[in-house]
């Protein structure tokens, strides 16, 4: 027996899909949502909000300090320095040298007669015990024009020798009263206090003396040489004995040393060396009284610009 109860597709049949259609693909599912971005908090009143949890903090105060071994600053007080190679205002030295100079000029009048005393006496005695020992044995005939004739007996060869060790000592006592004063002006451009006997302490006087020595010679051979020369090794040399007494270094090492200093900085060094003569031939035109001042400035200008061409502060 036929069972003959209408079931439910029977009164709903499937509707066939239309003509050139093809079956329904199913739904692909709805990509999920991207989140919103927060919102950075609003800053308060008193200043920015702390970060949120899980961030750096911030640097603090006063960013971070130099890294170790760096140089710290120049001290308070000095002008800036002008570094290996560049140009120094020369006049500027002058100027700070005839500052200098009045501001200390008490023990450096004082110094540079006591040197000057010391040496004309050294010479004299030196001269009239050597001439007195050689002059009287030496041949020596007047004419009857009252024409002074020396004979060439062997004692005037000893005569001539002695007057060129007089005149060897009397480059020695110059050249330590040098290295007196380039002492004291280089403690003045420390901004060290100035006292008498810092004219008088020497810390490398053997060397003070074998550099003057060498120097001496050097500067003598090139003026026999058609004098340009002798002119050159004063140029190129003049910073000698500041090496000698303010590094403490050897005759040949300080020479050597000055002679680099000047070919690094010829355009300053050259202008300096020309100054340095014009205000010395100023000095020799009063009488010689005007060496007293002449020199002390000369070297106070002098130390001036070796330390600024080395890099080095100088007191104000």
């Amino acid at each position: 027996m036929s069972d003959t109860t209408p079931r439910p597709e029977d009164e709903n049949p499937p509707v066939p899909p239309a003509a050139g259609t093809g079956p329904l693909e199913p739904e692909s599912p709805a990509a999920p949502a991207e989140p919103a971005a927060p919102v950075p908090p609003a800053e308060t009143a008193g200043g920015p909000t702390a970060p949120p949890p899980g961030a750096y903090p911030p640097p603090p105060a006063g960013a971070y300090p130099p890294p170790a071994g760096a140089y710290p600053p120049p001290p308070a007080g000095y002008p800036a320095t002008a570094g290996p190679g560049s140009q120094v205002d020369v006049v500027e030295s002058f100027k700070w040298g005839w500052k200098k100079f009045t501001e200390n000029v008490g023990p450096i009048l004082i110094a540079i007669l006591v040197y000057v005393l010391a040496t004309v006496a050294v010479v004299a005695v030196w001269y009239f015990i050597v001439a007195g020992i050689f002059l009287g044995t030496s041949e020596t005939t007047i004419d009857e024009d009252g024409t002074i004739r020396f004979g060439s007996g062997p004692n005037l060869f000893a005569v001539l020798f002695s007057g060129a060790l007089i005149t060897l000592v009397a480059v020695l006592l110059f050249s330590i009263m040098q290295a007196g004063f380039i002492q004291g002006a280089l403690r003045i451009s420390r901004g060290e206090p100035l006292s008498l006997d810092t004219f008088f302490k020497f810390k490398n006087l053997t060397a003070v003396i074998v550099a003057s020595l060498l120097v001496a010679v050097l500067t003598s051979v090139g003026y026999l040489l058609c004098y340009l020369p002798g002119v050159a090794v004063a140029l190129f040399a003049q910073f000698t004995l500041y090496y000698v007494v303010d590094r403490g270094v050897g005759a040949v090492d300080a020479i050597k040393a000055s002679y680099q200093l000047v070919v690094k900085n010829f355009g300053t060094t050259i202008l300096l060396f020309l100054g340095i003569l014009v205000v010395s031939f100023i000095g020799s035109l009063l009488c010689g009284v005007g060496t007293l001042v002449a020199l002390p400035v000369s070297l106070l200008a002098q130390a001036y610009v070796f330390r600024r061409l080395n890099d080095e502060p100088v007191a104000p």
